[in-house]
């Protein structure tokens, strides 16, 4: 039955794609934006006029099939996972400054693993002020509820659901820039509340010892050095407080950090834009059972418009982030990404990504490289309504052989909107 209902997903996407080929030959478009970022004439939404702002209703579904729900090397598990996902949008329409609010959620419905079953929503609140030509006042903020898989780094092999969590952001920031200087000042924090989840043999994981407050504040420098390029220099600093005064391993994972970089701004609308810096990092752990951590970092994002209708984009990042594993202060992650978008109709556009991910934990002998390819598309039949098809394939390796897994997925989707 899981088959039939799997080509019959296969067929469906199949069809969608065979009706784009019978759309009308590519239009003009605007080479000025990458590929994702436009919308063609007569597809974007119109929204509904709410006084001085538009409100933008969306909503999609998606079928997914998942062969290692549970990202296991042994006894795999797959299944049928339905998810909904409806929001709203309301965006300001005024010349100076600006106002957006977002409400969305998602249901994730398993065919035959019900405890996999949740609920995440997301509201949030952005803004800026622009205070004058040269001065502008950003914030942003943001209440979610989130949820962690079963086979996630961090949840106990036993868990019988996934983990939940709530996750409140706040972000407070501006730029200042007279001339060929400026200046930005950004403050944010991040509150984690995570929590308890049943196991397999009927007892409860407690996931208190992961609650925390992140907080970080960041000054950035820059030099004009000629029109659309930008030497900076930047430094922040980062406190990482914990709830809860030692973990269940009766260890205290409060530690406060630094991380300063330089490197260049690119911005040739037309053509590329690149924001590449390097630097050097160390976050130190109050608990002396917890190895320090210092080493480069890095911080790279490039969007690159090869041809008027085909964007590359690529990332590399390496940063220190939290982990409760046992022995472990914290994990080291490389990231390495690169991607395409190719607009093969001014309403088709085609994708695919290739990543990397290397976790090297700090303190134990434990390091995973993770892999993940992507190829999909993206369908407008009309302006209110959408379609697509992604596969993804993920494989992790690690020193340790019961984190390894492989795992296919399939997933197609339709949505409308207004």
């Amino acid at each position: 039955m899981k088959f039939l209902k799997g080509g019959l997903l296969a067929s469906v996407a199949v069809s969608a794609l065979a009706v784009t080929f019978a759309a009308s030959a590519q239009e003009q478009v605007n080479p000025d934006k990458a590929v994702t970022e436009r919308t063609p004439e007569g597809y974007e939404p119109k929204g509904i006029t709410v006084g001085s702002f538009r409100l933008y209703p969306k909503a999609e579904v998606s079928e997914e099939y998942n062969d290692n729900i549970y990202k296991s090397n042994t006894n795999e598990k797959d299944d049928y996972i339905t998810k909904i996902a409806p929001g709203l949008q309301l965006r300001s329409n005024w010349n100076r400054h600006f106002l957006q609010f977002e409400a969305s959620s998602e249901f994730g419905i398993y065919g035959d693993t019900s405890d996999n079953d949740y609920t995440d929503y997301n509201l949030r609140a952005t803004g800026r002020a622009d205070a004058t030509e040269a001065l502008k006042i950003s914030g942003d903020a943001r209440l979610q509820r989130l949820h962690e898989d079963r086979g996630g780094d961090d949840v106990a092999t036993d868990a019988k659901e996934p983990v939940e969590y709530d996750k409140m952001t706040g972000v407070l920031g501006g730029t200042y820039k007279p001339n060929r200087f400026s200046v930005g000042l950004t403050g944010t924090v991040d509150d984690y509340n995570y929590d308890d989840n049943a196991t397999i043999g009927g007892g409860t994981d407690n996931n208190d010892d992961r609650d925390r407050t992140e907080t970080k504040g960041e000054v950035r420098f820059g030099y004009e050095i000629q029109n659309g390029y930008e030497a900076f220099i930047k430094s922040s600093l980062n406190d990482r407080n914990y709830d809860s005064r030692v973990d269940d391993g009766g260890v205290n994972r409060d530690s406060n950090g630094y991380n300063v970089q330089a490197g260049i701004a690119i911005d040739l609308d037309r053509l590329i834009r690149a924001d590449l810096g390097v630097g050097w990092m160390e976050q130190s752990y109050d608990d002396p059972t917890l190895d320090d951590v210092d080493g480069y970092s890095a911080d790279a994002r490039v969007r690159w418009n090869i041809t008027e209708l085909t964007t590359l984009r690529a990332i590399a990042s390496r940063t220190i982030n939290e982990t409760t594993t046992t022995g472990a202060s914290s994990t080291i992650g490389t990231a390495l990404g690169v991607g395409v978008d190719h607009e093969l109709m001014r309403n088709l556009i085609l994708n695919a990504d290739a990543k990397y991910y290397n976790s090297d934990y700090q303190g134990i002998s434990r390091e995973d490289d993770k892999y993940t390819y992507s190829i999909g598309a993206d369908y407008k039949l009309n302006r209110n309504f959408f379609g697509g098809i992604k596969l993804s394939h993920e494989t992790r390796d690690s020193d340790n052989a019961v984190n390894e897994y492989d795992q296919n997925v399939i997933m197609v989707k339709v949505g409308g909107q207004f």
